[in-house]
Formats: C-alpha cells, structure tokens, sequence
C-alpha cells in the first residue's frame, strides 16, 4: 500500500500564476517502513475545488521535433474550455526578432469509464508545430486562441510570452559529433508531493538541460481524465520551458468502456513527432485524430528511440517493422550514440513485476535487434525503485564493449509507493551479478554526454530532502570506435572526482534531513562513505565474478568466467 499523500491536494505555491523559471515548491519528506519511505505534506485544498477555468490557455507544455529540413522543430500544446477555429502560436527567437505566426491543428475527446463516472469530455487540445529556424537558440512564444484578442492565460507571464531553449544542430543533420549536452529522465511521475520533489530537482538543472524523458505512466489518471488535466496544470511550470517527450505506459491504456479504444486520452495529449511521417501506432476510430507510440529523434549526438511495451512487438508488426528500420537507418559515424527507451523493463531483480510478457517476450523479440545495432543505453519505468544493470546483450556474458547499459527509472514519484524488495542472489550474495546497484527511493536521473565516446548518467535521489547523487557510472561508447585504456582511466578517475565533490558539498551544506534528525544524519554520512568507495567496490566485485565458479539461479544466468567490466 502507498504511504505517499496525493496531490489531488493542492498546494497554494504550485495553483498561483508564475513566470517560467520560478522557483518551484519543494515538498517536505519523512521517513517510512516496510518497503516504503514516504513523504510527507500538507494538503491545502483539492485542484478541482481550487481552480477557476476562465476560458484561457492551461496546461502548456513543449516537445521537440527536429528533422533534418526543420532542425530546430517544436511542438507547443495547451488546451483551453474555449473552442477557437483560429488558435495557435505567435513567436520570435532570440537570433531574428522577427514575429512569425503558427496555427494549431485543434483535437478533443470523450471518454467512457466507470471512474468517469460515465462520459468525459475532454478540454479542447491544440497543438502547434514551430520551425525555428535556428539551432542553440532561445525561442520565445505566446500561445492565442484568437489573433485579435488575447484570452487569458492560466499560467503565463503577464503579456503571454514563454521561452523554450532550442538544442544545438544534431549531428545527425551536421552539427558536431563530440557536442556535450545533458539529458534528465524520469519515469513513472504521477502527481504527488513525491512527484513534485522529483520536478523541483530536475528544475534545478533546468539552464543546462536539453530535454526531459518520461519512460511512461505520466499521470496515474486510470480512467478518471480529470486527474490527466490536474497532472497537466500542475506541472505546466517546468513543461512549458523544458522540452519533455513521453511514452506509453501500462497506466495510459486507459480503454474505452463503450468503443474499446485504448491510450486515447495520451494520444490526444501527446502526438509526440507528428512531423515523423514514418512513426505511428495510433488512429483514433472516432475522428481519426492520429499521435506516435512509437517514434525517434535526434538531440546532440543522439538517436533517441521510444517504443511502446503495449503494442503487438513480434516481427512482421508495424511497430517491430519500423524498429528494424529506423535502426538501420542511424548513421554511427554521424550519430554515435543510440538510446532505446519503454516503459517495461527486460532486466530487473525486484520481486515487482516478475514474469511479465510485455518484459520478457518483448526482449526476446527485440535484444537481438538493438545489440545487432550496436544501442548503448535502455531505459525503462514500471517497476517502482531504481536499478541499474552492468551492459550485456545476450543474457549471460556482461560486456562494457559489445553490451547495453539497462537502467530502470520508474521511481519518479506515482502514488502506488515504492517496491524495495529484491530478489537474492546465489549464496549469500545481495543480489544477482548483474545487477550494478538497486535501491527502492525516489528520484530521477541524468545523462550528460561530453563526447563521442564517454557519457555520465548519474542518479539522483530525493529522501535526504536536497537533491543527493546516489548512483553514477561512465557509459563508453566503443561502437564509435576504440575507447583507450587512457581515456577510460580519465573516465574512472573523473568518476572519483565526482564522488569526492558531491561529499564535499554534502559536508558542507547539510541536507533538510541531517538538520532535523541526528540519526539520518548518521545515515547519511554512510552513504556518502559508500559513494566514495564505489569506484573500489566495482573492482572487487569484478574479482570475485572472476572467482566465483558455482551454479546459477535462474535469476544469476551470467558466466561469469567470461566477465568484462
């Protein structure tokens, strides 16, 4: 059972009109048991009873949607209770001042559930596609629902206008193959005072980053589509400036109980790409309103793919078809790095969600082609904690140079509370010999690529109430040629660098925890003495896989006489 309190509950900071890049409310934190660690808040009040529709634009929230004719592609959403036949998007960057105009293409839907309570009619939906033809540029914009007049706009600034910061050329259209630019990925959000945690620290790194990737389960509406708009007005804040692109989730099959329609209410929410006319996965019977289950893009150095568990995956489907294809079609010397991304994770060593087909039958169907292409890092959601798995492409040899890097993120902030109950390893052992390092806390990740060839994902937990690198790993790229015994040196060495800086600034700015309880101050200091033994801990791990020479569990199918780190 969730210990996490709702926030169906509103909190006074996250209701009230504010400017893009305020500061965001930080939620306090308390301790917990029994698998689960809860935060604590103060519920001021319900989002319905709390919000007043004037007829405006709410819950705005940008995606990118670059192409190699529009590289610095954008899609602006929002909806509005107001029907506008001529709605859309008036901008300008910060290269031309020049004000251009785009009109939205305009959607709405209904959707029968028993936690409707019947039938639910959706708000109008617009979304805008954007050239900005620049790249590494600040695109500034101001959504209308009427050219001559102006409604009002929920959480805008006083004359309307937002900025969006447009990444760098991808490589992939010509830019720079060793580009340095970050990432922040998260999955399974919902929308409580855990979620809200989670958003105020990525908000934190909000100047340095490109884009925010949600690995599904967004809102946690299950079939009551006002919590989809509660979830969309809560976080318009941070989506409105940070480019955020998502995938379908278990939590947004949502079907229909009068047509059989499933992920309606995402696909109506987010088209994701639908300049992407190779992508697909979604036609709605009732109007034909189309959006991507599947789709890729380019950020920096980067082919992104985003692909759905709850889809038909086997070979000779549309969506396994056009994996296979858009694979082959990544050019490594332009495009060094590939990151697949869905919602059910292919590796995992929590007792949750064991024996699932959308896990195992779809990593069965899909390993051979990702490995075949030489992808670098899965991420995934759906189980409710954080793990990360040592590289491996064939289910039994862990390999840094031909292997992919699976890290399980579903521990954004979902009010179904955390799952920190592993699995054991074989005698006595913690846990299985591929599993990098587990822990059932809330929180998010990011990934900074430097180069071509080194890349720091990092994983940053909210329980000590500050944001606290919990996990971090170097990724090589080896499939953009040879990574020398020098640079991975430099990359470990960095990687101890990290560590004893993050102590430092922990010593010298205790966290909210540390300042109320002697005791998680105690607890505290451990984990920073851990982090800085982590680098020591990967190679005596690596020495006893190496020794070790005995018979594997079923959840242990690694030889690890053929181990290479």
């Amino acid at each position: 059972a969730a210990s996490s309190v709702s926030c169906d509950a509103d909190f006074d900071a996250w209701t009230a009109p504010r400017n893009p890049g305020d500061e965001l409310p930080l939620a306090t934190n308390g301790g917990g048991d029994n698998g689960v660690l809860p935060y604590s808040a103060e519920p001021l009040g319900d989002w319905d009873k709390s919000y007043k529709d004037d007829g405006g634009i709410q819950q705005v929230h940008v995606s990118l949607a670059p192409q190699a004719d529009t590289p610095g592609g954008l899609v602006v959403s929002f909806a509005s209770s107001t029907l506008a036949s001529q709605a859309g998007v008036r901008f300008h960057t910060s290269e031309s001042q020049d004000e251009r105009t785009a009109y939205a293409k305009a959607t709405n839907y209904t959707h029968t559930t028993v936690a409707n309570g019947g039938r639910y009619e959706s708000p109008n939906l617009y979304h805008t596609l954007l050239d900005a033809k620049c790249t590494d540029c600040t695109l500034y914009y101001t959504p209308f629902l009427s050219e001559s007049a102006e409604a009002p706009a929920s959480g805008a600034m006083a004359d309307g206008q937002r900025s969006v910061r447009i990444p760098a050329l991808p490589s992939a259209f010509g830019g720079d193959v060793d580009q340095r630019f970050k990432l922040a990925l998260v999955g399974d959000l919902g929308q409580t005072t855990n979620s809200i945690q989670t958003m105020q620290h990525v908000t934190d790194e909000e100047d340095s980053i490109a884009a925010l990737l949600i690995m599904g389960d967004l809102s946690y509406a299950d079939n009551d589509d006002n919590r989809w708009d509660v979830w969309g007005r809560m976080f318009e804040h941070v989506l409105d400036h940070i480019p955020m692109t998502g995938l379908p989730g278990n939590h947004e099959i949502e079907t229909d109980d009068w047509d059989g329609t499933s992920f309606r209410p995402y696909a109506h929410r987010f088209q994701n790409m639908p300049n992407c006319a190779t992508c697909g996965g979604f036609v709605d019977p009732d109007g034909g309103w189309r959006a991507n289950m599947w789709h890729s893009f380019d950020i920096g150095s980067a082919h992104i793919i985003h692909v759905s568990s709850y889809h038909p995956y086997a070979a000779g489907t549309p969506q396994y078809t056009w994996l296979e294809e858009d694979l082959a079609s990544v050019d490594r010397a332009k495009t060094p790095w590939i990151f697949v991304n869905l919602h059910a994770p292919w590796y995992n060593s929590n007792i949750a969600h064991q024996g699932e087909y959308q896990s195992y039958e779809v990593k069965k169907a899909w390993q051979p082609l990702l490995c075949a292409a030489g992808v670098n890092i899965m991420f995934a959601g759906h189980v409710h904690s954080y793990e990360r798995i040592f590289p491996t492409c064939d289910n039994s040899t862990i390999n840094a140079q031909t292997g992919i890097t699976y890290i399980n993120i579903g521990d954004g902030g979902n009010r179904e509370g955390l799952y920190n109950h592993w699995l054991p390893g074989e005698n006595g052992r913690r846990g299985p010999v591929w599993s990098a390092f587990r822990e059932g806390s809330y929180g998010h990740g990011t990934l900074e690529v430097f180069n071509s060839t080194h890349a720091l994902w990092e994983w940053h937990r909210n329980l000590d109430g500050d944001k606290v690198t919990r996990d971090s790993t170097w990724v090589l790229n080896y499939r953009n040629g040879d990574v020398g015994a020098e640079e991975e040196a430099a990359a470990r060495a960095a990687e101890r660098e990290s560590a004893a800086k993050e102590i430092a600034a922990q010593e010298q700015k205790p966290s909210q925890h540390q300042q109320r309880s002697a005791a998680v101050f105690g607890i505290s200091a451990v984990v920073q003495v851990g982090i800085t033994a982590y680098a020591v801990t990967m190679t005596v791990l690596y020495m006893r896989l190496r020794r070790a020479r005995r018979p594997l569990t079923k959840y242990e199918n690694i030889e690890l006489d053929s181990v290479e780190l």
